[in-house]
């Protein structure tokens, strides 16, 4: 059984401030941008997402936010 991600929303983890991705459900989603723009923060926390606090980040929350991380994952199953 293929398992895929419809929904993925991020705040305050890592280099992102929030972000919200709906993966094309026929297709490849492409993350791209420059140095230090958030492409691996993106992949950490869904790995995190995934496999729970052992896959959590070291530093997790944003840099300088008040407010926690927040992981928001919505699975195709």
């Amino acid at each position: 059984m293929t398992i895929k991600i419809n929904s993925l929303e991020l705040e305050n983890v890592k280099r992102i401030k929030a972000v919200k991705v709906e993966p094309n459900q026929n297709g490849l989603t492409v993350i791209g941008g420059r140095n230090n723009q958030g492409k691996t923060s993106v992949l950490d926390s869904i790995a995190w997402a995934l496999g729970g606090n052992k896959f959590k980040p070291s530093n997790a929350a944003r840099e300088g936010s008040t407010v926690p991380p927040n992981l928001n994952i919505t699975l195709s199953n």
